[in-house]
């Protein structure tokens, strides 16, 4: 594995609970096996592939062939040592970790790869046709960006849960947001959607109370009350605990060149 740094230190992006928080709960979601079905289906395995924005790494290390290229920028630390790793696991994949933002990517001297992943990358208002400006030319062949694209809140991993008078977010697709700001000439030349499911399972009701309470920040009477009733109303029973789930769709953005 070489481990490459950027010029300057990458900033603090997740605490690192909220980090592991997300990292367990997608890899016992269907996230890759629905969402890295499609796109491996789509591209097949791949032997050489630049990961920007990798998270835990789960999804371009489903795409990626058994001994292939692994070229990752990920921000922030704990993400980084899951990807490590998951790349340990098989020895005779080649990691090359890049911590690092997407605005750092003209920094890192990366070479055009076949296929660019780019999953769930926050970009600011205003900022996707920099961004695909940005990572646009690394792919020499396919590039592939992620976007959510279910009709509901984008707030956090579980929002999606809640009622809309909790979460109270806006609930536009992400993609079509993403779409808005791209130029005809910029546009994918396909788009293709998957159904799936981010879900977590809580130890007791109690501990689903505590974690949306930490999430939704202080609730007056009523909220919590309401709170309170839709947990009861919606968390699952099931082995080990109390299951909630919230329903998600995934735009996969592709270009070729």
């Amino acid at each position: 594995m070489t481990l490459c740094t950027s010029p300057r230190p990458a900033p603090f992006v997740w605490p690192d609970h909220e980090a592991a928080f997300y990292a367990e709960h997608l890899a016992a979601s269907n996230y890759v096996e629905r969402v890295g079905g499609c796109l491996l289906q789509l591209l097949g395995p791949q032997r050489q592939l630049l990961d920007i924005g990798a998270g835990s790494g789960i999804l371009g290390r489903h795409l990626l062939a058994p001994s292939g290229q692994w070229t990752v920028v990920e921000p922030n630390a704990y993400m980084g040592r899951c990807i490590e790793r998951l790349a340990a696991r098989e020895p005779a994949v080649s990691l090359s970790l890049h911590p690092g933002l997407w605005q750092d990517i003209g920094d890192l001297g990366l070479a055009p790869t076949q296929t660019v992943l780019c999953a769930n990358i926050p970009v600011s208002d205003g900022q996707a046709q920099a961004f695909l400006e940005r990572v646009r030319p690394l792919a020499s062949g396919t590039l592939v960006w992620n976007l959510p694209a279910q009709e509901g809140p984008r707030t956090y991993c579980l929002s999606g849960f809640l009622p809309p008078q909790l979460h109270r977010s806006d609930m536009t697709p992400g993609y079509q947001l993403t779409l808005a700001e791209l130029p005809a000439s910029a546009r994918p030349d396909e788009i293709h959607f998957t159904e799936w499911a981010f879900s977590t399972l809580f130890a007791t009701p109690e501990a689903a109370l505590m974690h949306f309470r930490e999430k939704l920040g202080a609730l007056d009477g009523a909220a919590l009350g309401l709170l309170e009733r839709h947990l009861q109303d919606h968390l699952q029973p099931a082995p080990g605990g109390w299951l909630a789930s919230a329903p998600k769709r995934a735009a996969s953005l592709l270009w070729h060149a």
